[in-house]
Formats: structure tokens, C-alpha cells, sequence
């Protein structure tokens, strides 16, 4: 069930949709909101998570609660990605390219590394 959530989160996470030929696009909220001009660390404001209906109907309760906790968990381990070593978090570049994404760049792909981390470990 694991390898199931996690293929339908990463199909998430890198904006596939599951239009087909013929069909109009699913509309649904971003899986995100990282804030464009935010500073300081990712907060739960940011990171509340839109599980598209699909993806939700196989969570149970104690499976979104792990979820979400997990989530504020890591983004509060992780803090202020303009300073984080990205060796020091789970999903993130290490062979330098890390600094020099901009700081937008950084908040979107710490918040993309710490929900694929979350969901791992739920």
C-alpha cells in the first residue's frame, strides 16, 4: 500500500495530471503554497497539504494525523532553507547545486523534500 501512496504522490509532486487523451484537465488545488517572497522556515501555512480526493480516500485518519504531524515535524527540524545544510535533509541535492537555487527555489524544493519524506515515513 505504501509503494501505491508514494507512486501517487510523486506523480503529485512533479504536476503529472491524470488527463488522458480527450479529457479536460482535473482541476484541484496545488498539492502546496510555498510563499514566493516567504523568509525563515517553511511553515504549516505553506505546507497544508491539499490530498487530492483520489490519494485521500485510501488514507485513514491515523494515516493523514501521521501525515500532517510528520510534515510539521521535519519542516521544523529542517528550518530556515537559506541556512540548512542540505545533507542534513532527507530528498535534497548535496553535490552543490543546493546554493545556488534561489530562495523560492529552495522553500519549493524543501517543502516537495520534507511531504516525500513525511509520506515515507507514514
Amino acid at each position: 500500500m505504501h509503494i501505491r501512496l508514494l507512486c501517487l504522490l510523486g506523480l503529485l509532486l512533479t504536476g503529472c495530471s491524470p488527463e488522458g487523451a480527450g479529457q479536460a484537465p482535473v482541476a484541484e488545488a496545488p498539492f502546496f503554497n510555498v510563499d514566493r517572497n516567504g523568509t525563515g522556515p517553511l511553515t504549516m501555512t505553506e505546507l497544508q497539504v491539499n490530498i487530492p480526493a483520489e490519494l485521500d480516500a485510501m488514507y485513514t485518519e491515523n494515516m493523514r494525523t501521521c501525515l500532517f504531524t510528520t510534515i510539521e515535524d521535519l519542516a521544523e527540524k529542517a528550518g530556515d532553507p537559506e541556512v540548512l545544510d542540505p545533507s542534513s535533509v532527507a530528498f535534497l541535492p548535496t553535490d552543490g547545486s543546493w546554493e545556488e537555487l534561489t530562495r523560492f527555489g529552495k522553500r519549493s524544493i524543501l517543502a516537495q523534500a520534507v511531504i516525500s519524506r513525511a509520506a515515507t515515513l507514514c
